[in-house]
């Protein structure tokens, strides 16, 4: 039967407020796809109201609950409403945690697997939730949306998720990266937080599959490696699943105090600003779904130093410095200290990096999402 009205799209977006990548995946791609597609409804669940969703084909529907388990039963109970009303002819499930859309398509974004690929570093409650609530939720989905190959792989080696049902749409750094950073900014920023020229950035929370600890221990090797020991910057909020705030203990019995700042979560624009006067990215996670913050340097001209884990190699290509071994402090130095040192290294990662961040666009993920959408809606409509 025909469709007489635009399609009605049902996003769960809840906890989108929070500063992360998943902020940045989610936001970023949807205002993509509201501008490209303004015909369409959206129904927009969160967790408090978007200023940069509120748009006229948009309604937000703000999930009054913040504890995991109230949370995932409200949106589930929204979207049977909805569905069950034939109000919805799609539910899209856009942060990881998926649920249960019948008579509705549902798709669901995966952004990592990380808590099986190192269950070591997370709680019982996440490998349980893993191993026997995702695996339902995948097999109910129409398409699973992976954000690298990486995650591809993954989904179908440890959650035997057919291929033919995945779909890989890419991320890209924030769109605010498009334009350049005012140098003013980064004085104010730099002003704001007492920090020296060129120091080193990491961006990111404070979880544990960050490795925060080894690049702790980098920096400390180099400070009596180097004339001028690097300033070592962490920006990024805490993660209360796989919480790694005990490395601030770390550099306190190290005696890094004066030589390593943790700036906690910070606004977009303080970010351009650290962006801006950093001497390097250092990215040494030990697993990732794909590395937004890696672009994101590249994107300002920033060298990247990263581990070579999870779906970052994929995405830095040959413009980044790699590290083989994530959690040799030894190896990880020597990286952070060739970029430092070799200018022309430096130059090489610069021109790579501006190319490479420049192959991830927004517009055209949201061309691959409503493709997805597209075709899921016509399978629905000949059902």
């Amino acid at each position: 039967m025909k469709r007489s009205r635009p399609p009605t799209i049902l996003v769960d977006a809840t906890d989108i407020d929070r500063l992360s990548g998943v902020r940045t995946a989610v936001l970023d791609l949807f205002r993509a796809v509201f501008a490209r597609e303004p015909g369409w409804r959206y129904l927009i669940m969160v967790s408090q109201v978007e200023p940069e969703f509120d748009l006229p084909q948009v309604r937000q529907i703000v999930i009054p609950v913040r504890n995991r388990v109230l949370e995932r039963l409200w949106i589930q109970a929204i979207v049977s409403y909805f569905a069950l009303r034939g109000a919805v002819d799609l539910v899209h499930f856009a942060r990881t945690m998926g649920g249960f859309s019948w008579p509705a398509k549902n798709v669901i974004t995966v952004f990592d697997l990380t808590t099986l690929v190192h269950p070591e570093l997370h709680s019982r409650t996440a490998i349980w939730y893993w191993r026997l609530i995702a695996p339902l939720h995948l097999r109910a989905a129409d398409r699973v949306v992976a954000i690298s190959q990486d995650v591809a792989d993954d989904l179908i080696e440890l959650a035997r998720v057919p291929a033919e049902k995945i779909e890989i749409v890419y991320c890209a750094p924030q769109s605010v990266f498009d334009e350049p950073i005012d140098a003013e900014l980064v004085q104010t920023v730099m002003r704001k937080y007492d920090l020296p020229e060129n120091y080193l950035l990491f961006v990111g929370m404070l979880a544990r599959k960050k490795n925060l600890l080894t690049l702790i221990h980098a920096v400390h090797l180099l400070k009596d490696q180097m004339q001028f020991a690097p300033y070592l910057v962490l920006a990024g909020r805490r993660y209360r699943q796989s919480d790694d705030s005990a490395i601030l203990g770390e550099i306190e019995s190290l005696g890094m105090q004066s030589s390593i700042r943790y700036l906690g979560p910070v606004d977009t624009d303080t970010l351009r600003g650290l962006y801006g006067g950093a001497a390097a990215l250092v990215f040494p996670s030990l697993h990732e779904g794909f590395g937004i913050p890696c672009l994101e340097a590249m994107k300002c001209g920033v060298p990247v130093v990263a581990a070579r884990s999870g779906a970052i190699p994929e995405i830095v290509g040959e413009a980044a410095l790699l590290v083989d071994d994530p959690l040799s402090d030894r190896e990880l130095a020597d990286a952070i200290r060739r970029v430092l040192e070799d200018r022309a290294l430096r130059q090489r990662l610069v021109l790579k990096g501006t190319r490479q961040a420049a192959v991830y666009s927004w517009a055209r993920s949201a061309d691959q999402l409503i493709d997805l959408y597209r075709h899921q809606l016509k399978t629905d409509s000949q059902r």
